[in-house]
């Protein structure tokens, strides 16, 4: 064995009393601890905190590298001929410890986005270049995940690999991520690699098998509503009928770039080109490629299009001549034909032309711009679906690796792009450029500041602000709806949302007399799935067992943000849960010369033991390694190892049941199509007209009822009416009527959408 302290052989000076210790934990940094007795001779130092530490078997193997993370503490250990004799306890911390000193920048990575790419962008926003990310292979895909200001980056890793069912590592100044198991290791009681009297198994205390799994998630936007009002001239605020659909991330400032820091942030940005740079104006842009889709300024993390989002840059100017792109939503890639939506910047004699980018085309109104001004360019987008992505949900049973989810949800949606020129600091009335629907929007995009052909300008500042699920149009006599502004007044904005549900107009946006204002939003619920085994079920009922052994709790991690994501996670758990080894956990104990490599956390342990009938794999949690100096190296291991039910892997779970979940779930239900393409085609003060947007399936309809969830076969006082075509109409009953809306199928008992489309009507009656 080889120990190296800031390039210095010390393996003569391992304190012979006293073990080298190396602990291992999954997803969590390595720990090497050990003594060493300082030769008289003088011939190596004492190591200082922060030295290189690595630890070198004969045969080549890295048991450990990293580095000093305390001052060595003295011990007392006798009196020698020239004096006291003392020995130094030192403690490292694998090579991530350089990595959680430097601090991360905050960062949203979601929808799309593999586990590998946000390990590699975490590197990125930890600003470290001298680490490889070349072992970096984890396929998985995340559906949301983001670091908060503050937290260092081993914290950040751990949460991303245990959500995908994957193991980190830093050895070597190289960054790994790899899908569990990393190794499998055989250990067989027939072929004598196994040392039964090195095994030990231990019961689960956490839970017990389970073949009925209720699982809990975040709150989710449940209704699609659309809310009427009429405006009378003066009236500023409306109280809506139910709380919109407000996450915590609501009014979230998601990126918040001032460009005043001395150089690029390249924690946050990426910048291709070399025609980016900061000067006394902010951004400074100065020239490109002349090629579309290479001289590009890109935020680091991908944006999930869900809800409502504003995108905004300040202090826009433009030299004649540029040409190019500025403040997009791209996906897939940086070129034009990809722009989701942005500002195409082209020339027209001497003149700069903007002109809307929407879905990869030139839509709207062109406008001029003036060298000699400057400009603020706001992008909103509306997406009715918050989740774009579902999450993925991993585990282990007896047939090998389960999964569910990570289906990516289409949505179309609303976009409305606006310039707002600025006169010697003070803004004029904002111009809407374009102003509609969009029937695709893509789950994911990233943002661009600019993507320079020829371009040559400033940007004071770039923010991007989420706000929630809310949607503002109104229309006047019939006469096309027009969006509102949504935002902070200080945006040129005419409305905001106040919790728990009211819209407010700003002072001289007041909707005119007469005017019809259509708020959409998304109504609140919690998430709730659940999912049984009826495999399970049945053995236990041919054994004259009680059958049914339920669990019910709450997954935390990976975030259940839907009903959908609960199913998914509940799906995947009861077929863990029931397993034959599902509450399988341990220790075993051997040397090094037991396996045919390195054991490492997230690895594998394939017990075969013919006696006991068991061939059933184990995740190891915790390595401890031990080495006293010996000649050849012994090196001992001591391995934990539990499956996913036993204790949690991928999906982290909490026995906390919400207050509001709505119990019991019905296990898997077969659900329709939510009537998401709905829309009012005509609306009067005694009826309403709507086309459904898809075609009733055979035997089925759309059903009218007056509350929500409360949907079934038969004639109640709820329900309002059922019809089998796509148009229908239906009478107003009171100025503030409320309508569900969902289509149901053929069969007995009918199946439903899993939401519904709401109509409220505050609107007077009349003919």
């Amino acid at each position: 064995m080889k120990i190296e302290i800031n390039g210095k052989d010390y393996t003569a000076s391992l304190d012979a009393v006293t073990p080298l210790m190396i602990e291992r934990r999954l997803n969590k940094p390595t720990v090497c601890r050990m003594k060493v007795c300082l030769p008289e001779d003088g011939s190596v130092d004492l190591p200082q905190r922060n030295q290189a530490v690595a630890v070198v078997g004969d045969d080549g193997t890295i048991y450990f590298t990293g580095y000093l993370a305390v001052a060595p503490m003295a011990e007392f250990a006798g009196q020698s001929l020239r004096g006291e004799k003392f020995r130094y306890a030192l403690q490292a911390i694998s090579d991530e410890l350089l990595l959680d000193q430097l601090g991360m920048a905050s960062s949203s990575s979601a929808a799309g986005s593999s586990a590998a790419a946000i390990l590699k962008q975490l590197v990125v926003h930890a600003g470290a270049s001298s680490l490889s990310t070349s072992g970096v292979q984890s396929a998985s895909v995340v559906s949301s995940f983001s670091s908060h200001a503050g937290s260092v980056w081993s914290q950040s890793a751990a949460a991303l690999a245990n959500s995908t069912r994957s193991s980190y590592r830093v050895l070597s100044g190289d960054v790994a991520l790899t899908s569990i198991p990393v190794v499998v290791h055989d250990l067989d009681q027939t072929a004598g690699t196994l040392a039964l009297d090195k095994l030990q198994f231990v019961q689960s205390e956490m839970r017990a098998l389970a073949n009925d799994v209720t699982v809990c998630g975040k709150h989710e936007a449940v209704a699609y509503v659309t809310e009427y009002f009429e405006g009378d001239g003066a009236t500023k605020e409306f109280a809506l009928s139910a709380a919109p659909y407000l996450t915590a991330s609501t009014s979230k400032v998601v990126i918040d770039e001032l460009f005043n820091e001395s150089s690029l942030n390249t924690k946050q940005w990426s910048g291709t080109g070399g025609c980016w740079s900061i000067g006394d104006q902010g951004l400074a842009i100065a020239g490109g490629s002349g090629e579309d889709g290479t001289s590009v300024l890109e935020w680091l993390d991908s944006i999930e299009l869900g809800g409502t989002l504003l995108l905004e840059a300040t202090g826009v100017t433009l030299s004649a001549g540029s040409s190019g792109t500025v403040l997009a939503f791209s996906a897939g890639s940086h070129m034009q034909s990809a722009c989701v939506a942005g500002f195409a910047v082209s020339n027209s004699g001497s003149n700069v032309v903007l002109q809307p980018l929407v879905e990869g085309a030139l839509s709207g109104t062109a406008y001029t711009l003036s060298s000699a001004q400057q400009y603020a360019l706001r992008i909103r987008v509306h997406c009715p679906e918050q989740e774009r992505q579902r999450a993925v949900y991993l585990s282990w049973g007896d047939a090998g690796a389960l999964s569910a989810g990570g289906d990516k949800i289409a949505a179309g949606g609303w976009i409305q792009m606006e310039v707002q020129p600025y006169v010697n600091g003070i803004g004029a009335t904002p111009v809407t450029l374009f102003d509609g629907a969009v029937s695709t929007l893509a789950p994911s995009c990233n943002v661009l500041a600019a993507s320079s052909l020829n371009m040559n300008g400033t940007m004071r500042s770039l923010t991007l602000r989420d706000f929630g699920s809310v949607w503002v149009q109104t229309s006047i006599a019939g006469a096309s709806a027009s969006t509102n502004r949504l935002g902070v007044s200080s945006e040129n904005s005419e409305c905001h949302v106040e919790a728990p549900g009211k819209v407010v107009f700003y002072s001289g946006y007041a909707p005119a007399s007469g005017a019809q204002v259509a708020v959409s939003y998304r109504t609140t619920g919690r998430a709730v799935g659940r999912a049984v085994n009826a495999a399970s079920q049945s053995e236990l009922a041919a054994a004259g067992l009680p059958t049914e052994v339920a669990w019910t709790g709450s997954v935390t991690s990976p975030e259940a943000r839907s009903s959908a994501d609960c199913r998914n996670a509940a799906s995947v758990m009861v077929q863990a849960a029931a397993s034959a080894s599902a509450l399988w956990r341990g220790s075993y104990a051997a040397t090094q010369f037991a396996f045919e490599s390195d054991v490492w956390p997230g690895d594998a342990l394939e017990l075969k033991i013919a006696a006991l009938d068991l061939d059933a794999q184990m995740v190891v949690r915790t390595v401890r390694l031990s080495y006293a100096a010996s000649s050849p190296d012994v090196v001992h291991y001591l391995m934990d190892f539990a499956n996913d039910w036993a204790e949690d892997l991928a999906i982290k779970t909490s026995t906390t049941v919400p207050e509001d979940a709505w119990l019991p779930a019905t296990a898997s239900p077969t659900l329709l199509s939510n009537l998401t393409s709905l829309s009012v085609t005509a609306l009067s003060g005694s009826t309403v007209a709507v086309d459904a947007g898809i075609d009733p399936p055979t035997g089925g309809g759309f059903e009218i009822r007056r509350r929500d969830f409360s949907f079934m076969a038969g004639e109640d006082a709820g329900l309002v009416m059922r019809s089998t075509t796509r148009a229908f109409s239906f009478a107003r009953e009171m100025a503030n009527d409320r309508f569900y809306i969902r289509m149901y199928d053929g069969s007995t008992p009918p199946n439903y959408s899993e939401f519904s489309t709401a109509l409220f009507i505050n609107l007077p009656l009349g003919s």
